[in-house]
């Protein structure tokens, strides 16, 4: 199973339809900060799950601020990370709250900087932000589900090309 997870596209869509279209994932986790560009990619792609959370930009109250999902029955927890306090290098208490709800990973966004680095046994990444980067490439990650365990994530620029890939 392929999963792509973007975060912090703010309006700007296409780099998403895109990188879905080109990729034909499983599913996509949207991470907030225009969480109605994830509604746009389900639109277009209506048969693919579509998971997405509340940026500090989204204002839908239907939409939750994090959640966790098991794709290929693996738990994941997600957030915007605004409400975390996650920094320019730092998860905040994202891999905490990951940690409590017994989850492999842990995707957050808010800060548009790419970073993965495992933190009280779980692996925490930010895949940056598709569309307005700070301090690197347009980005988003892929991650490879096999037989109920996450065994690869990558990150990706938004051409699909390799920026740095972890077994977990």
């Amino acid at each position: 199973m392929k999963v792509l997870i973007f975060a912090d596209s703010h309006g700007y869509n296409m780099a998403m339809a895109f990188a879905v279209d080109r990729e034909e994932p499983d599913a996509v986790i949207h991470l907030g900060d225009h969480a109605e560009d994830a509604r746009e990619i389900e639109r277009v792609f209506p048969a693919m799950p579509i998971c997405r959370v509340r940026g500090n930009n989204d204002f839908d109250p239907e939409v939750p601020l994090n959640a966790v999902v098991t794709p290929g029955g693996v738990r994941i927890y997600i957030t915007h990370g605004h409400r975390e306090r996650v920094g320019m290098l730092s998860s905040g208490i994202v891999s905490q709250r990951a940690y409590e709800e017994h989850c492999a990973l842990a995707f957050f966004g808010h800060t548009h900087r790419m970073m993965l680095e495992r933190e009280n046994g779980v692996w925490v990444c930010n895949p940056g932000s598709i569309s307005l980067p700070r301090g690197g490439p347009a980005s988003y990650a892929r991650l490879t589900i096999e037989n109920g365990r996450a065994t690869q994530l990558e990150l990706v620029d938004e051409d699909g090309s390799l920026l740095r890939k972890e077994s977990l």
